[in-house]
């Protein structure tokens, strides 16, 4: 007999419970010294049980004593799911320790999943929003029916040989049976030795399968999946701003540190002239003012000439010391610009290189070189075969956009 378990219930050690199929309903009976070596059921379970069947006259009643049971439907798959788990937990396959690590700012990954479906739609359509920077490999797979098992496996296999980052491994929703594939040893077996670290986002947020328990990231369904890549954009993008404003900050102290000794340097130089020349011109007027005081009247001439060839002398000197000076601040304030050039150009050369890994990682970069991002209702066009004739495109170039119908296509 075959049928859903309702009304279990016990009683001085033996078992009551109903067998029920659509409308029909069999009382059934277990002894307590039979119960040991049936396996564990519970209210909704789909058992297969056989046995004898007692009457009761006075009752008008039929009542099967199981003697044999075994689970059928959900139940043998859950069976089947806790002796496998145990088995594979207990050869250490899910622990920790044997977890990869993610990579941080994937770039390239691999996605199987099933070739359609709203869980994988779901999945690609948040990624071109929000994930834009990473490339898709698409593996097309069966991830349901007899024999799934072995195509999800091959599928992974194939994406450890491709140039990627990671391997994300999902489908949508969906019963027990249709996605207990996942629970498979060939999927948990393909997963471990994948070369890459692979990301599971399997059915509903309350389902757990061997596949999740062997992965490296888990996560609860396919949308989440694509969120927890546009996380690691977002954080990646706040890291680059972040940098962006310590070099930008960096770069304003060290030119205002440039000025400063600049100025400084300018000032010194002007003061240090300045009282140079004074110090001298004192001294000339001293000696002036000594040789007017001692100069004999029979002397005049002789002392006028002196005095006119002394001061023709001091004159010279101070020219002399006038140019020598200039000639020291010119030297100085020459060293000084190309001190502040080398410096500059050093920072410019910091900034250039900076700029240039930034650039490097700008979607947009290509558009400079004369390329165009064509896009269809806001999304980018990489198959010419996705745009049906007579559609209206959309291409951005360096500057501006290009509106277009398509009239023909071609591969």
């Amino acid at each position: 007999m075959r049928g859903e378990v309702t009304g279990r219930r016990e009683s001085g050690g033996h078992l009551h419970f109903d067998l029920k199929e659509n409308a029909d309903l069999l009382k059934c009976f277990v002894w307590a010294n039979t119960l040991p070596k049936l396996p564990l059921f519970n209210n909704g379970d789909e058992i297969i049980c056989a046995g004898k069947f007692d009457a009761y006259p006075a009752q008008s009643k039929y009542e099967l004593v199981v003697e044999e049971l075994q689970l059928a439907g959900a139940g043998a798959l859950f069976a089947q799911f806790e002796a496998l788990r145990k088995r594979l937990s207990a050869e250490g396959l899910f622990d920790a320790s044997r977890k990869r690590p993610f990579p941080k700012f994937p770039q390239r990954i691999a996605v199987i999943s099933a070739p359609g479906g709203a869980g994988i739609e779901d999945f690609l359509k948040t990624m071109r929003e929000g994930a834009g920077f990473v490339q898709m490999r698409r593996i097309d797979t069966r991830v349901q029916g007899e024999g799934a098992e072995i195509d999800i496996a091959d599928a992974i296999d194939t994406a450890s040989k491709m140039r990627v980052d990671a391997i994300v491994l999902t489908r949508g929703g969906g019963s027990y049976e249709d996605l207990f594939p996942f629970n498979r040893e060939p999927v948990v077996r393909a997963i471990l030795r994948a070369k890459h670290p692979v990301l599971t986002a399997i059915g509903h947020e309350r389902d757990c399968h061997l596949s999740d328990l062997a992965a490296d990231v888990v996560c609860d369904t396919p949308s989440l999946a694509a969120q927890y890549f546009v996380s690691l954009g977002t954080e990646w993008a706040g890291r680059v701003a972040q940098a962006q404003a310590k070099l930008n900050d960096r770069i304003g102290a060290v030119l205002w540190a440039l000025v400063q000794r600049y100025e400084r340097a300018a000032i010194d130089l002007t003061r240090g002239a300045a009282a140079y020349t004074g110090r001298k011109g004192n001294g000339l007027h001293l000696l002036a003012r000594k040789l007017d005081q001692h100069a004999p009247h029979r002397r005049l001439r002789e002392r006028v000439e002196r005095i006119a060839h002394l001061r023709s002398r001091i004159d010279a000197v101070g020219r002399y010391v006038s140019r020598t000076a200039r000639q020291r601040f010119q030297i100085a304030n020459q060293q000084l610009q190309s001190t502040r050039s080398l410096a500059l150009r050093n920072t410019r050369n910091e900034v250039e290189v900076l700029k240039a890994r930034l650039f490097g990682v700008n979607p947009e970069a290509p558009l400079d070189r004369g390329y165009a991002i064509v896009t269809l209702e806001g999304r980018a066009v990489r198959d010419a075969a996705a745009v049906p004739s007579g559609s209206e495109i959309e291409a951005k170039v360096q500057r501006g956009k290009l509106f277009a119908r398509v009239e023909r296509s071609a591969p």
